[in-house]
């Protein structure tokens, strides 16, 4: 209790906003450790190549979908989305044609 007492105003404001509104015991913020933990994990492996780091971030392991606040259509819409980019990409690297639009 001499904590609070000693605590400057300011700090004791924010830590009150943070309890309040960001709960540090929700579900949303336990799945954020989790997936914290699992990027630590794959990344400090050394097997996985530079071009693939960006496929390990928390919102691509977040197999529960609590991280992101976008609805399942939402998120259904951007996967499609990605494959279909992705798709395109494979498809014209085997035309050998290069991103920018010129043959190899």
């Amino acid at each position: 209790m001499d904590d609070l007492y000693t605590m400057p105003v300011l700090l004791f404001f924010y830590l009150l906003v943070f309890k309040e509104s960001v709960d540090p015991d929700s579900s949303q913020i336990e799945q954020i450790r989790h997936t914290e933990l699992l990027q630590a994990i794959w990344l400090s492996t050394g097997n996985i190549k530079k071009e693939d780091i960006p496929k390990f971030s928390i919102y691509e392991l977040d197999s529960l979908n609590i991280i992101s606040n976008k609805t399942l259509a939402e998120q259904h819409a951007e996967r499609e989305k990605k494959i279909a980019e992705q798709q395109k990409a494979n498809m014209l690297n085997w035309m050998g044609v290069k991103p920018n639009g010129k043959q190899y």
